[in-house]
């Protein structure tokens, strides 16, 4: 397939080293995307691994919220969620959200690095989506939180698999080649795209018990599904990595504001229905 260097309008330029997705209110609204398609495989994760009313929830990378909130329907009011997150304008966005959504101060955001988090607090359970593969040691994660859990807590992570092989059928070149960037960007960028398959060796090499694995997937068929512009927005959000990396989108795509409808098209042309990320949940209980 013919490729030209990547051509970005409007997206970030300074994307965070170890996070090749940035900071960006794009970012921002892509999360807010994302949010979306992957509540039901969260909700679903957390409720398998043990979550229940009126425990305490420590929710690491929280970003704009979404795992938080989740956390706290399920918690409910006589329990507790903190999200701790680096990003200080996705956390007071969060916390808007939270209190827009209804939520009272039994849900709350903390702006922190993971690695600079303490607190003498204990809770029910510590959970994360999306934050583990973005880690230079996951497993050391694991462990360095496993201290903020009472005896019997539970861990519940979200993670993904972006090495999907011919995600449309019938075949869409076009959305194939841009899906396939994603799992190339984050080669490029030391990041493992498969992270969601490392789950169980991750849990052991943090010394605890073997987590339960579940996998899933959701799917798009036709053009009305948020899995879409995701995939325009993330494009738009990983342009700089691209470029640093030498990779380039197909001829013809720029990371505008029209890529939404041109893969949109690309999609109905060919009648494709295509195939998400795989979606990886896994949880254990501490003794």
């Amino acid at each position: 397939m013919n490729e030209h260097p990547v051509q970005v309008i409007g997206a970030a330029h300074d994307a965070d080293a170890d996070y090749v997705l940035g900071s960006s209110d794009l970012e921002h609204r892509r999360l807010m995307l994302r949010g979306r398609i992957l509540r039901s495989s969260t909700d679903r994760f957390l409720r398998l691994g043990g979550l229940r009313p009126g425990m305490s929830v420590l929710d690491l990378g929280s970003g704009m919220g979404d795992v938080s909130m989740l956390a706290g329907e399920i918690v409910g009011p006589r329990g507790r969620v903190l999200g701790i997150d680096r990003d200080p304008a996705a956390t007071d966005k969060a916390r808007r959200r939270a209190r827009n959504e209804g939520f009272d101060a039994s849900l709350d955001f903390e702006v922190t690095e993971l690695d600079d988090f303490d607190t003498t607090e204990r809770f029910d359970a510590v959970v994360g989506r999306y934050v583990l593969l973005y880690q230079k040691d996951p497993a050391d994660l694991l462990r360095r939180f496993t201290r903020f859990l009472r005896p019997g807590g539970i861990l519940v992570f979200h993670e993904v698999d972006f090495t999907v092989q011919n995600p449309s059928w019938p075949p869409s070149p076009l959305w194939d080649e841009c899906y396939r960037l994603l799992s190339e960007v984050y080669r490029a960028t030391g990041t493992p795209p498969d992270f969601g398959r490392r789950l169980n060796r991750t849990f052991l090499d943090a010394g605890l018990p073997a987590p339960e694995v579940e996998c899933e997937a959701p799917v798009a068929a036709g053009g009305d599904s948020p899995i879409i512009p995701w995939l325009a927005y993330t494009l738009r959000s990983i342009a700089p990595a691209l470029a640093k990396a030498g990779l380039s989108l197909p001829a013809g795509l720029v990371a505008d504001d029209t890529l939404p409808d041109q893969l949109e098209k690309a999609l109905l042309e060919q009648g494709s229905q295509v195939l998400g990320a795989l979606q990886y949940g896994a949880w254990t209980r501490v003794p």
